[in-house]
C-alpha cells in the first residue's frame, strides 16, 4: 500500500479475516432472543456474512432434541445432558464449523455454559463429567465472545408470559412474548430453586473473564443492545471492518 493510502473499507461482499463465534446465555426471560436479533441485524446492516442460530436446533435432530427435552415428558438429568450434547455435535458438524470456516459469523442462543449452568449446577450432576462430555460434542470449539444476560430469575420468569415486555418490538426484532409453545417450558416451570442455582451457576463461570462479558438485563432493551455492540464491535473492527462504518451503524440504531 502507498504511503497515504487509506485502508480498506469492508465492502458488502467481502468476508472477515477468520471467523467469529458468540454465544449468548443466561437464565430463562432475560430477552436471549431479542438481542440475539438485534446483534445479527446490526452486524448484517455491515453487510457481513451472519448467522444466528438456537440450541438445540438448527438441525434436523436438534429440533426433535428441542421438542423432546422441553416437553412435558419426564427425562432424567443425565438423559437431559447426553441429548442436550448430541444435538450439540450435531450442530458443531453441520453448522458452526462451515460457517466459520468460510470466514462468517455465528451468534448462537445457548452453547455448552447452558448445560454447565442447567444440567450442573441446576440439576447437581458432576461437573468435570459435563465438561468431558462437552468437550467430545464440541471437539473442542469454543465461542470468541460470551455475552451472559443476568437478571435476577423472578424478573426473568415475570417476562415469560408479560405483553407487553421491556423487549419492546422494532422492525425485524421480535417482542419479549417468548417463541416456544405452551407445551415446551418444562425448565420456566421448574421452581425458582433451581432458576436461583442456575443463575448462581452462570455468574461462577462467568468469574473465569475472558470471553466472558456480563450485562444487566434488567434494564431497557435498547441499553442492552448497545452495551453488547460495544463489546462486539472491536472484534469486528479487529478482522479488518472499517471502524466508521460500525460507528455509524451504532449512531443509527441509538
Amino acid at each position: 500500500m502507498l504511503p497515504g493510502t487509506p485502508p480498506p473499507v469492508v465492502k458488502k461482499d467481502m468476508r472477515l479475516n477468520k471467523g467469529l463465534f458468540i454465544t449468548f446465555e443466561g437464565g430463562e426471560g432475560v430477552g436471549k432472543t431479542t438481542q440475539v436479533a438485534r446483534l445479527v441485524e446490526r452486524i448484517a446492516a455491515t453487510g457481513l456474512n451472519v448467522k444466528n442460530a438456537r440450541e438445540p436446533g438448527a438441525t434436523p435432530l436438534g429440533e426433535e432434541i428441542r421438542a423432546w427435552v422441553k416437553g412435558e415428558a419426564g427425562t432424567t438429568p443425565t438423559a437431559e445432558l447426553l441429548l442436550f450434547a448430541a444435538a450439540r455435535a450435531q450442530l458443531v458438524a453441520d453448522f458452526l464449523k462451515p460457517n466459520l470456516s468460510r470466514g462468517g459469523i455465528i451468534v448462537l442462543d445457548r452453547y455448552v455454559d447452558s448445560t454447565v449452568a442447567y444440567q450442573g449446577y441446576g440439576r447437581g450432576l458432576d461437573i468435570e463429567q459435563i465438561d468431558a462430555v462437552n468437550r467430545v460434542a464440541t471437539g473442542g470449539l469454543m465461542p470468541e465472545l460470551t455475552i451472559l444476560l443476568d437478571a435476577e430469575p423472578s424478573t426473568g420468569l415475570g417476562r415469560v408470559d408479560a405483553a407487553p415486555t421491556l423487549f419492546e418490538a422494532s422492525g425485524n426484532v421480535p417482542s419479549g412474548k417468548r417463541l416456544d409453545p405452551e407445551n415446551e417450558r418444562r425448565f420456566e416451570r421448574e421452581p425458582i430453586t433451581f432458576h436461583e442455582k442456575v443463575r448462581n451457576g452462570y455468574q461462577e463461570l462467568a468469574k473465569e473473564g475472558g470471553r466472558w462479558c456480563v450485562i444487566r438485563a434488567d434494564q431497557p432493551a435498547h441499553r442492552v443492545a448497545d452495551a453488547i455492540w460495544k463489546r462486539v464491535r472491536p472484534l469486528l473492527i479487529q478482522r479488518g471492518v472499517d471502524s466508521e462504518l460500525l460507528y455509524r451503524k451504532q449512531a443509527k440504531h441509538s
